[in-house]
């Protein structure tokens, strides 16, 4: 897949390093050219006011990543002014980049593919990478992921190492004052504090 972008997108409401340890694994399992960061504009999934402006969470991803070979930022979704589905980004990243897409998702999100938006163009579509990690949606990543490529979908399991935080965690674990330096990079940290994010 060395000619291959692998899509991480995400609320990023922070960015933490269970983040980029899914984009590192990602990048040396897979072979990518890249790992290309999309924090959601408007997620359709994630209607509440947990969620920070989008040039907060943009700011923050640009952060995490700067000097890390192999890592981008897009503001692609996050400059639409409606929801953003898989499909249609894939659509329109395909006009931008001249090479296959992969996108890049969680196990939690591998139960509930067949919830999203145009479920039979999806998976004929685009292609995915499922990072394997403990979620209470179910727990045979591989079982789902034989069944759906069964049903056509394009799909590979990812190896995982052991992510222990959640954002939801690192947002809670702010508001009640702790330390989450082990959690997040230092420049994230530090624009959190300065700019007092979920306080």
């Amino acid at each position: 897949m060395k000619d291959a972008i692998g899509i991480l997108g995400g609320t990023f409401n922070p960015i933490h390093n269970g983040h980029l340890k899914i984009a590192k694994a990602a990048l040396l399992e897979c072979g990518f050219s890249k790992i290309l960061f999309m924090p959601n504009g408007n997620p359709p999934h994630k209607q509440n006011n947990a969620i920070i402006s989008s040039f907060h969470r943009y700011n923050m991803v640009k952060l995490a990543i700067e000097g890390k070979d192999g890592f981008e930022v897009s503001d692609y979704e996050i400059n639409r002014d409606k929801p953003s589905y898989t499909v249609d980004t894939n659509r329109a990243l395909k006009k931008i980049y001249d090479c296959p897409l992969y996108f890049i998702i969680g196990a939690d999100s591998l139960y509930t593919l067949k919830q999203w938006r145009n479920y039979e163009e999806l998976i004929k579509e685009c292609r995915f990478v499922v990072a394997d990690r403990h979620c209470k949606e179910g727990n045979d990543a591989q079982m789902m992921c034989n069944k759906l490529s069964r049903e056509g979908a394009n799909i590979k399991l990812l190896q995982m190492p052991e992510i222990d935080v959640t954002s939801t965690d690192i947002r809670l674990m702010i508001k009640q004052g702790a330390d989450t330096s082990r959690f997040m990079p230092a420049s994230v940290c530090d624009y959190i504090a300065n700019n007092k994010l979920y306080l």
